[in-house]
């Protein structure tokens, strides 16, 4: 039941990652197309009833994907593609839990909406910089590899399972370019410099 479930809520989850993810390559173009689409996509999931249905749906995921993962973990692993869905799942709770969170704290705590300038400035910023590259490839390549379990354990062939790691990599490595201003000239914005400056003093950075 717990697997079905967790398979039923990721494909529902799987359009709003998907349309993100779209969002986000847009920004290849410029950060105006960008926000020109993140507002378009708003629309679907900032409205009062629909908001907190998805978080409460990317929490039910989080919780019963762990529950799994402690299940797999106890039962033992089965295999090195157990263990990279068993890697992968872990980070990506670990990651959607954070970024959501971070979203929302920074838009209901800090008044700063969570566009383009708010990732980019993670991006952007001498120090964590550092840190958010990796965390950002590793975090969308979890998806990527997680999707390429679940093909292989389907039935999928390792051809298929090898074009969504590509696929992975390639948006991976087109969403760095874009939010770190490999593309065009792009400036740390004022705001998001000093919440990140603020985050930073009590960690002595």
């Amino acid at each position: 039941m717990a697997v079905r479930l967790h398979r039923l809520t990721g494909l529902a989850l799987l359009l709003f990652i998907t349309s993100h993810l779209a969002v986000h390559l847009v920004a290849l173009h410029s950060p105006e197309a960008h926000a020109a689409a993140l507002a378009v996509v708003r629309k679907t999931y900032r409205p009062a009833l629909v908001e907190p249905v998805l978080i409460a749906a990317f929490a039910m995921q989080i919780g019963v994907g762990l529950r799994l993962a402690w299940a797999r973990w106890r039962s033992g692993l089965g295999g090195a593609m157990a263990g990279w869905q068993l890697a992968s799942g872990l980070y990506l709770a670990l990651f959607l839990f954070n970024h959501i969170g971070a979203a929302l704290v920074t838009r209901l705590a800090f008044g700063l909406d969570s566009n383009f300038h708010w990732a980019a400035a993670t991006l952007l910023h001498p120090v964590t910089r550092w840190f958010f590259y990796p965390y950002y490839a590793l975090g969308v390549m979890a998806l990527f590899i997680h999707l390429a379990c679940a093909v292989r354990f389907s039935g999928g062939t390792p051809a298929r399972a090898r074009q969504l790691l590509a696929g992975g990599a390639l948006i991976t490595s087109l969403i760095l370019l874009a939010f770190g201003g490999w593309l065009y000239p792009l400036a740390l914005a004022p705001a998001n410099r000093a919440l990140l400056d603020g985050l930073l003093v009590p960690l002595g950075l």
